[in-house]
């Protein structure tokens, strides 16, 4: 019988089969006291399954509720609390800065070079600052979510993408000429599609907000889901000073090239060598994932996200509508993949008044 659903806390997993169903309620995955429906039938206690004790292996140690919830060095609440605090603060502090600065070049009492006048070409131009901010604390968090799921973190990395957009945006506004004729100026174009790609993304990463899915439970055992997840935590305590470390060369770098009459801030300014390094290690958790576990349905999953992900990266260094096309493409690749996924995870029906009356 591999057709074994479990209803627990409101949520619904499955298909099993009955082994793996027995095997699951005995490492303390799931109770007896929680609905189990076998071959789409009605939902019953686990006692009243067929045979449920035939192929039950010794318990081994229970898995602590909050486990899965621990993030490990720097990546806990506190932490996190903190960085959000100085986030904002340093997002509205920043904001007014940039709005100085624009008046003052606007009036012609400041001079500026090269490049960086790009960013004070429009009041609009303001917003740039307050964005970079908050993507740096967006990419914060998506190292906190590689711990706790797979899924999740890429949905954050879909999300940091669309913030991208916004900001770029934003910035382009400040480049659009106006002309009275039927011509439209070429950053108009650019804006379009850059509404557009904006669209999808935000679709997909609410997409992955609403459906997280966590496969883990039904390819591993107890003993296995620790370590696998103990070597996530490592992971994401690594890309905390990674993180930390590509953002410091980043803002260096921008400083130095304003002051060498450079300094045009894009989307390539740390987040390139960030999603680079995202990558292998999403490629490492797949690694550590098949170590732990053949299952090939959540092992194609993890593959399609990490597809998607190496996708949203070469995006980010694509110029023009070659990398809005990318991001697009990333965008609708990522949800057939959540979609697929959330089909064939769907157990066949729900609780009814009937099925419930009959149970007792």
């Amino acid at each position: 019988m591999n057709n074994v659903f479990v209803l627990a806390d409101g949520k619904q997993y499955g298909p099993y089969s009955l082994e793996k169903v027995s095997s699951l309620v005995a490492n303390g995955v799931f109770t007896k006291k929680h609905l189990f429906s076998a071959d789409g039938k009605d939902w019953v206690s686990f006692n009243k399954l067929p045979n449920p004790n035939d192929s039950l292996p010794p318990p081994p140690a229970k898995l602590d509720p909050n486990f899965l919830q621990h993030r490990g060095f720097l990546l806990g609440e506190t932490a996190n609390s903190r960085l959000r605090n100085i986030a904002i603060y340093s997002s509205v502090i920043g904001f007014i800065v940039h709005l100085v600065l624009w008046l003052c070049y606007h009036n012609q009492w400041i001079e500026v070079r090269g490049e960086a006048r790009n960013l004070l070409l429009s009041p609009f131009s303001a917003l740039y600052t307050p964005f970079s901010i908050l993507l740096a604390y967006e990419a914060y968090q998506l190292i906190r979510e590689i711990p706790t799921s797979f899924s999740t973190s890429v949905g954050k990395q879909f999300e940091i993408v669309t913030l991208l957009v916004v900001r770029d945006i934003f910035k382009g506004l400040s480049q659009i000429k106006f002309s009275d004729d039927w011509t439209l100026d070429g950053y108009f174009n650019i804006l379009i599609i850059e509404c557009v790609t904006f669209v999808i993304l935000f679709y997909t990463s609410m997409n992955y907000r609403k459906f997280n899915v966590s496969l883990m439970v039904t390819a591993m055992d107890v003993k296995s889901l620790k370590s696998y997840v103990k070597s996530k935590r490592n992971i994401a305590v690594i890309l905390v000073f990674t993180y930390l470390l590509i953002a410091t060369f980043a803002f260096s770098g921008w400083l130095m090239g304003v002051f060498n009459g450079q300094g045009d801030a894009d989307r390539e300014i740390f987040f390139l060598d960030f999603f680079t390094i995202l990558i292998l290690a999403d490629i490492l958790i797949l690694l550590i994932f098949y170590k732990y576990s053949d299952d090939f349905y959540a092992l194609a999953r993890n593959t399609g996200f990490v597809l998607a992900t190496v996708i949203l990266r070469v995006a980010i260094g694509a110029p023009g509508v070659s990398g809005m096309a990318l991001f697009i493409l990333s965008g609708v690749l990522g949800i057939i993949i959540l979609k697929i996924t959330t089909h064939f995870y769907t157990p066949p029906k729900p609780i009814t008044s009937a099925s419930s009356s009959k149970n007792n």
